[in-house]
């Protein structure tokens, strides 16, 4: 009985429920007929003929019709308009901290694993550490950063995560690790990739005019030699002294065996401070077999002079260049080998 009352007095799906104290629509338009009859005749004095009563009855109940098809129809629309919702989309494409902190830590070792000398021991962070092992680099060359390390000198290089910067603060940079070999995202988030100067920054600094100035006097002594051609991109990066030391010592060397030609010098370290050298060069030559001899003698060189990439490609132009590269970080403030 409990049941069948409920469902007696429930809205029907997608409607509203009745109210029985409310009067019906055909009770208020007698009514209204009713009371506008009285007043009319109240005010007129006289009474009115059945045929006047008729026709301003119809008038009244046509005027309250349209009335009402007109509310309802207002009411009808209220109803099934679609309810206007904040979009979302905005919200759901754009990346959060933690994801851009996740990306972040795999450019960053995705670039060391390729670019850093095997063997160079790391510090970083514990999540750090682990996208670096996942990358490829060896447990054994890194040092995780712990809450009682006092500094970076157990590293030759240090991850500059958000953890680390808090740790060390400052001196990271004005004391043990001055130079951004690379660098990746921006703003709280960014990663930067930092050597650490074995003497300290101030030592680090002094030596870097001295060692510019060197690179310089190589790369004009490079340039003179008459089996040297050079594109102007790189004739200016040997003169301005940007070319790593590694770098010039070689091609030097393959200057007095064969012809070579210079295309353009490069680096694949985003965001490196302006201190940092370029570690890489395209080669030509003017006969295809020559790109095979220049092969063969970058691999014969020493362990401090062979190249991390020596290999033959097209360049951006379609040219078959030799394209050279060593790793990070070379001989950063050495004034020369």
């Amino acid at each position: 009985m409990g049941e069948q009352q409920h469902s007696l007095t429930s809205p029907a799906r997608g409607g509203r429920q009745l109210d029985p104290s409310n009067p019906s629509w055909p009770a208020v338009v007698a009514t209204t007929v009713r009371l506008w009859f009285e007043r009319h005749s109240h005010r007129s004095g006289r009474p009115t003929s059945r045929r006047t009563r008729g026709v301003l009855a119809l008038s009244a109940v046509a005027a309250m019709a349209l009335g009402a098809l007109v509310t309802l129809a207002v009411t009808h629309q209220g109803q099934n308009s679609p309810s206007v919702r904040p979009s979302n989309t905005a919200r759901s494409t754009t990346p959060n901290a933690l994801q851009i902190a996740a990306a972040n830590r795999s450019q960053a070792a995705a670039w060391i694993a390729h670019q850093v000398l095997p063997g160079t021991v790391t510090m970083c962070d514990t999540l750090m550490c682990t996208a670096l092992e996942a990358a490829g680099v060896p447990a054994a060359n890194l040092v995780e950063v712990q809450n009682t390390t006092q500094d970076p000198l157990q590293a030759e290089v240090v991850v500059a995560t958000p953890a680390v910067r808090s740790q060390f603060g400052s001196r990271l940079a004005s004391v043990y690790a001055p130079l951004v070999m690379a660098s990746f995202g921006s703003g709280s988030e960014r990663i930067d990739v930092r050597y650490v100067a074995p003497d300290g920054t101030a030592a680090f600094e002094a030596s870097l005019a001295p060692d510019l100035s060197t690179r310089v006097t190589a790369g004009q002594q490079l340039l003179s030699n008459k089996n040297v051609q050079a594109s102007q991109q790189a004739r200016a990066a040997l003169l301005a002294g940007d070319v790593d030391w590694r770098l010039l010592v070689t091609l030097s060397a393959l200057a007095h065996e064969m012809p070579v030609h210079l295309v353009t010098f490069d680096d694949s370290s985003p965001g490196a401070g302006p201190a940092v050298p370029l570690r890489g060069a395209e080669l030509g030559a003017a006969r295809s077999g020559s790109l095979s001899a220049m092969l063969a003698f970058l691999a014969a060189q020493r362990a401090s002079f062979l190249p991390a990439v020596h290999q033959l490609a097209k360049n951006t132009s379609g040219q078959s260049v030799v394209t050279v590269q060593f790793d990070a970080p070379g001989w950063l403030g050495q004034n020369g080998p």
